[in-house]
């Protein structure tokens, strides 16, 4: 099994797949579309690591400027899925922000039909919940429909792998605080300690 997560700036993977890949390090691979600066590098590299995902690989596409390069994005996924051939891919849900909108945008065009014989047409496609933004103010008919069940050993290491990023928390108040509570009631209202939720947007079963 082979997973690539998208993610529009550094912090992204962690607060929305960071459950997933505590679970499956090995089965994952992660895209940062933006540039997002030394520090978050710095922090990303610690929060892979506590996540123990080796596999991360940074676009630098300009922060905050993604929809003027739709194109260029579009191509460099359809590069990089071609050469990985992930059997799942994990876009982020198209929330209020422009980089989180365009990058779900560009994901989605890569998982087009396409006449190319070397074009990769991922089996399954899933949207993931970065939870920091109210997602029921921007219209769309995704809704969560898959439950990722988490152990207390992977929702600590998405907890620590979300706390690395220390320059992206700005009061104590914050989503990044909180992401054991939110995986604590999404889960056990599904009869799991924990669970990262996620919309199903396509499956190929063979």
């Amino acid at each position: 099994m082979k997973r690539l997560i998208l993610a529009p700036h550094m912090d992204d993977e962690a607060m929305g797949c960071g459950g997933l890949m505590a679970k499956h390090p090995d089965e994952c691979v992660v895209v940062v579309m933006t540039d997002s600066g030394e520090t978050r590098a710095r922090e990303h590299a610690e929060a892979m690591k506590i996540l123990g995902v080796d596999g991360s690989r940074q676009l630098g596409f300009p922060d905050g400027q993604t929809p003027q390069h739709m194109t260029e994005m579009v191509g460099a996924i359809d590069a990089i899925m071609a050469e990985l051939k992930p059997d799942e891919l994990y876009l982020p849900y198209p929330s209020l922000h422009q980089d989180h909108i365009a990058v779900y945008e560009a994901g989605m065009r890569s998982c087009r039909v396409s006449m190319s014989l070397d074009h990769w047409f991922p089996p399954s496609v899933y949207v993931y919940d970065i939870a920091v933004y109210d997602v029921n103010l921007y219209p769309t008919d995704l809704r969560w429909n898959v439950f990722e069940a988490l152990t207390e050993e992977q929702i600590t290491a998405k907890e620590a792998a979300c706390q690395a990023y220390q320059s992206e928390i700005p009061t104590e108040v914050h989503p990044i605080n909180s992401v054991r509570q939110i995986a604590g009631a999404l889960g056990q209202v599904r009869l799991v300690p924990y669970a990262e939720q996620f919309a199903l947007v396509r499956t190929v079963r063979r």
